[in-house]
């Protein structure tokens, strides 16, 4: 059983290169992905830059405690939380859960994209206070908390810890309403496709998507002594129930079936949410590894490559325009120029209340519909 599922694994990775012609002749038939250049967050002034924060190169010195800690509690990383981003939240839930625990360090990467400047912050206990120097400084009193149109930041952060963002009144010039909220977490590999796996099948060693060779050495590679600037530290979580083989696919735009690019095998995702070791052993549900923007992971079915299972691409979290307070912002203006005509008027009986509000209508639909999106990765 297990050796034919060995064979259909390997012909699965040949077929993904157009045939089941032999290694050799396979050597040339996927395009290697060009190296373009590291994505501008990381480019190393940027980390010799006092107003861009950024961990130390190798991550924080609490990391090795943390880690060791994690992996003698017993439940490894089953209780840090999976990553979670809400996009302009109507109704403001806390994404804090008192039993989360504290993962490892990692480094958020946050751009604003909107058209107005807005506060980052660190949600502690409900309480928002600097992500720089947190139950020191309220955000509004730390300059490098704020945005403007345009303006990236990278945040030392650890998994489980919560921020929320705000939009600056034009009027005020004081935080208003929460436009984004952000929880560190895991990156959970889910199942779109929703694809019938078997936890029983065989976990066997990875194949190498262009040659259809067994790679024997599935062990981690060790850590450089320097990483490039505001490297991200990212952990997976396997969810879909069976073992999955992870490959690095460079900067690809969209993963394929096809295994374009001579993707590079990474990592395993085993089952085991607790296993002895949650970062390094085979069986783990769990795994870690530093990253950079646009970097891409195709996650595939252990027991044959040729199923893709899901991916993940490594973006910074954008801060967008939010629709519904627009629309207040339209329905605002609109009342008070309606209001401002009774004024002159002088009487209340010549106010032109159903004139007013087919333009407050137009108005409002000239900006689309309400939009409020919780999007978790996956």
């Amino acid at each position: 059983m297990a050796a034919n599922l060995a064979k259909a694994a390997a012909m699965g990775a040949m077929a993904m290169n157009g045939g089941g012609n032999n290694a050799a002749n396979n050597n040339n038939i996927l395009p290697e992905c060009p190296t373009p250049r590291l994505a501008h967050f990381h480019y190393e002034e940027n980390c010799l830059n006092a107003l861009k924060p950024t961990r130390p190169s190798l991550g924080s010195h609490d990391r090795k405690f943390i880690y060791e800690g994690l992996r003698d509690s017993g439940v490894g990383a089953s209780l840090i939380p999976n990553q979670r981003t809400v996009v302009c939240p109507i109704e403001l839930e806390s994404l804090e859960n008192p039993s989360a625990m504290r993962g490892l360090d990692t480094t958020w990467i946050v751009e604003n994209t909107s058209s107005n400047p807005v506060v980052l912050s660190q949600v502690i206990d409900g309480v928002e206070w600097s992500p720089f120097q947190p139950k020191v400084l309220s955000p509004q009193d730390d300059p490098l908390a704020t945005l403007r149109p345009g303006d990236w930041i990278s945040v030392p952060t650890y998994e489980s810890h919560v921020y929320h963002v705000r939009e600056i009144s034009s009027e005020t010039g004081k935080p208003g309403p929460v436009v984004l909220q952000y929880q560190a977490g895991l990156i959970p590999i889910g199942n779109p496709n929703q694809y019938d796996c078997d936890a029983n099948l065989p976990d066997v060693e990875p194949v190498n998507p262009k040659t259809a060779e067994r790679k024997m050495e599935f062990g981690r590679s060790p850590t450089p002594e320097a990483r490039p600037c505001n490297t991200v530290d990212i952990s997976f979580r396997n969810q879909v129930g069976c073992p999955l083989h992870v490959y690095w696919a460079n900067r690809l735009d969209e993963a394929s079936v096809e295994g374009f690019c001579g993707e590079k095998f990474k990592f395993h995702l085993g089952t085991k949410p607790a296993p002895q070791d949650f970062m390094l052993d085979w069986d783990s549900a769990t795994k870690f590894e530093g990253s950079y923007i646009g970097h891409t992971y195709v996650a595939r079915l252990a027991s044959d490559p040729s199923i893709m299972i899901d991916s993940y691409t490594v973006q910074p979290t954008r801060i967008i325009d939010c629709p519904h307070l627009q629309k207040q912002q339209v329905a605002s203006s609109v009342n008070e120029q309606a209001e401002a005509e009774v004024r002159v008027d002088g009487t209340i009986e010549n106010r032109n209340t159903e004139d007013s509000t087919l333009h407050l209508q137009e108005a409002v639909a000239s900006l689309g519909g309400v939009s409020s999106t919780s999007a978790s990765l996956h």
